[in-house]
């Protein structure tokens, strides 16, 4: 199978001078947000929040930017807790995070 590098609409709009690009440098660092939450990257968050507050961007676009991350990282979770919990009967999906390490309960006993 042959793999073409660019699809003929690509190669078509860029000749017609069509494309402008839309992803600046505050759409950038909005986008590193969104991945660093995404990736768990605390020094990350921590350098790019600060970035984005100088380059001025609203704090309710930085904050839907890292909403954003967090969806993209939790829902897979969320999914594979419904899944292992019709396949083993677990109560994964029920278990909130905040109630700590089910390992840490176990211990008490």
């Amino acid at each position: 199978m042959c793999l073409k590098s660019e699809n003929s609409y690509t190669k078509a709009s860029q000749k017609a001078g069509d494309i402008h690009p839309i992803v600046d440098h505050k759409m950038t660092l909005l986008i590193a947000a969104g991945a660093a939450m995404a990736a768990n990257c605390e020094p990350c968050l921590n350098r790019i929040v600060p970035d984005l507050i100088e380059a001025g961007v609203a704090e309710a676009d930085i904050q839907r930017a890292v909403e954003i991350g967090q969806f993209v990282k939790d829902r897979p979770a969320a999914i594979m807790k419904e899944a292992a919990d019709v396949l083993t009967g677990t109560n994964l999906s029920k278990i909130s995070t905040s109630e700590g390490c089910p390992a840490k309960a176990m211990e008490a006993r």
